[in-house]
């Protein structure tokens, strides 16, 4: 499309001036060119620029309708082309089909048919899952919670194809969500539960999600029910009937919850404490706990006795030494009677023999040593014997308790492990009493003995001091 149209004309010059085209110069010839233009020539320009914008128009409005043609038949053509692409799939399978061996279709065959059988199982996996959840929560669901709209036919079919099992236990896993939906909601529903002390009242049952709460009819009494056997009717926590009545009525309100399901208050029904255990572990608890109070008391005494002594120095040792060389024999004994240690009254005996050769004073030394030694480590035998003995009275307890539980075994077999179980459990309390007094008695002994072998050490170390200083003497 030309915007512009060129006007071409020629100017015939006179053939007077007799000029050639070569002798006239450029400038002159533009000129002479726009000079002779004729004035219809310069009226075609405009008429040109107004058909042009008439023609720019209908071509964009021709696009405009070539694009709403092509966008209304794209979906068609989409939808064509998919079909077309499946269609070309399958036949290029088909095709790899038939360029296969025998051999190679029979092994095509036998993987579809692995799959297929692989697809069957996870079908009849589903369809007993789905089947399971309906029935668990069709029997053990908490009492007022929204029960599960399935019918029970569909529950109780059994299809031979897993594919119709499968998909007729569908509405198994709907019903479930809007059972979920419920739950998280809250629903209630009238019944009945009774209290701690048996007494059975009616009114209504109030589920929140996995907990349940009742009140009564006469809103006296209410609480959290206690999860129970399947059949059973509900137990119920008494208190917080008005904040249940709130929570029914649709308003703000503040309950205890359990999410265990009750499995946290009987843990804590569980765990009763010292005197429980006490009472659990029977007969063989008490000789260990006589034995923990010996072990005490004897560890006391020592502590006690240990406490009063005072470490003496080599000082101590030098100023009864200075005292006898001086012949002040009083200050001497004075001095040795004025330490509060087993040394002083070894020191004692030794000061009142220095007169003899030190070689008695030695023996002397030595023979005093012996009742220190009686006297620091006394009451520690006992100690020992406690801690030796608790752990095997644990254990007897433990036999004793073991074979009652398998008379029980022999008696009423072995269906059902909960009183097994607390059977074991309260025959290894003796065994848990008998290492609690154990280990600690252990330690104590380890430390008293500790401390009178220092006693002894130190009493030696300052008698042979004293010998070696007479000596020197």
């Amino acid at each position: 499309m030309h915007l512009f149209k060129s006007v071409f004309i020629r100017v015939h010059l006179p053939n007077c001036l007799n000029l050639s085209s070569s002798a006239i110069s450029a400038p002159l010839r533009l000129w002479f060119l726009f000079a002779f233009t004729p004035l219809a020539a310069q009226t075609e320009v405009p008429a040109a620029l107004e058909k042009s914008k008439t023609d720019l128009t209908s071509a964009l409005s021709n696009l405009e309708k070539t694009r709403a043609a092509i966008a209304a038949e794209k979906p068609a053509l989409s939808t064509d082309f998919a079909k077309t692409e499946l269609e070309l799939r399958e036949k290029r399978r088909l095709v790899r089909i038939a360029r296969l061996s025998k051999e190679d279709r029979a092994e095509e065959l036998r993987q579809l048919r692995t799959d297929l059988a692989a697809r069957q199982q996870d079908a009849t996996y589903l369809a007993g899952l789905l089947k399971d959840h309906a029935l668990k929560t069709t029997t053990l669901s908490t009492p007022g919670a929204a029960p599960l709209e399935v019918s029970p036919e569909i529950i109780a079919a059994n299809p031979d194809a897993p594919a119709d099992a499968l998909s007729g236990r569908l509405p198994i896993l709907d019903a479930a969500i809007d059972r979920l939906d419920a739950l998280l909601g809250g629903s209630t529903a009238p019944g009945q539960a009774s209290d701690p002390e048996g007494k059975i009242s009616q009114g209504t049952l109030a589920a929140l999600g996995p907990v349940s709460y009742f009140l009564s009819e006469d809103k006296s009494v209410g609480g959290d029910i206690i999860a129970s056997a399947p059949g059973e009717i509900p137990h119920f926590v008494p208190g917080a009937a008005d904040e249940v009545a709130a929570l029914i009525a649709g308003k703000d309100s503040a309950l205890p919850l359990d999410p265990t399901g009750g499995n946290a208050r009987a843990m804590d029904e569980i765990d009763g404490g010292f005197m429980d255990m006490v009472r659990k572990g029977g007969l063989w608890v008490w000789p260990i706990m006589f034995l923990a109070l010996v072990s005490i008391i004897f560890g006391l005494i020592k502590l006690a006795r240990f406490s009063r002594f005072r470490e003496p120095t080599d000082a101590w040792v030098s100023a009864i030494l200075a005292a006898l060389r001086t012949g002040d024999r009083e200050k001497a004994a004075a001095l040795a009677v004025g330490q509060r240690h087993p040394a002083g009254a070894v020191m004692e005996r030794l000061v009142a023999v220095s007169e003899n050769s030190a070689d008695l004073v030695e023996e002397t030394l030595y023979e005093q040593l012996m009742a220190v030694q009686s006297k620091a480590s006394s009451l520690l035998p006992v100690i020992a014997i406690t801690a030796a003995t608790s752990p095997l009275l644990g254990l007897l307890g433990t036999v004793s308790g073991m074979i009652a539980t398998f008379n029980l075994i022999t008696l009423f077999g072995s269906g059902d492990p909960k009183p097994l179980a607390g059977g074991i459990s309260e025959a290894l309390i003796t065994t848990l009493f008998g290492l609690v007094v154990a280990i600690p008695a252990l330690i104590l002994h380890a430390f008293l003995s500790r401390r009178a072998q220092g006693i002894v050490q130190t009493t030696e170390r300052m008698g042979l001091s004293f010998v070696n200083g007479l000596r020197a003497k």
